[in-house]
């Protein structure tokens, strides 16, 4: 009931896991929290739990537990996403990306990236295609043709990741 109301008011997890994973742990201890200080027979008076703070507590050190964890695998993930898109890409490409990245090249042409690198327009437009592939690069279009390029979100906030991995 807990997950289903936490996903409800949109502070879910999203099918990561269960919050009840975390409560099957020690079952001793979450069957003792949620006991609240009753009494264990229904009829001796439970319906005013005298330590409700007794279960919040306990739910709260749950959820921030969780919540780490899930924080965790989100960082892991991410990192794991730059690894994969990187080890796509060859040398040359890495090189352009490297040269965009230190020359703040937030949008750029590729005949004005090709002046400065030396090489020609095609080679600059083939290692591009590559680069927007991989989520490094976003073309920009004009009636229908890729006038320039600018570096993804993704480009941007994994810079400084970026270039200690490729150089």
């Amino acid at each position: 009931m807990s997950g289903y109301i936490l996903d409800l008011y949109g502070y879910g997890f999203n099918g990561i896991g269960s919050l009840e994973e975390y409560f099957a742990y020690d079952s001793d201890e979450y069957y003792d929290s949620l006991q609240m200080g009753l009494p264990a027979l229904y009829y001796s008076g439970r319906e005013n739990p005298p330590h409700p703070e007794i279960w919040i507590n306990y739910f709260l050190r749950m959820v921030e537990l969780y919540s780490k964890k899930v924080c965790e695998l989100s960082k892991g993930a991410q990192a794991d996403d730059l690894d994969g898109s990187l080890s796509y890409l060859n040398t040359k490409e890495k090189e352009l990306l490297r040269f965009l990245l230190k020359k703040r090249l937030l949008e750029f042409t590729p005949i004005d990236v090709s002046k400065l690198v030396g090489v020609t327009n095609k080679t600059i437009i083939n290692r591009c295609a590559k680069l927007t592939s991989n989520g490094f690069l976003i073309p920009n279009i004009v009636k229908e043709r890729i006038r320039s390029y600018s570096l993804s979100e993704f480009a941007k906030r994994n810079e400084k990741d970026i270039l200690s991995k490729i150089g």
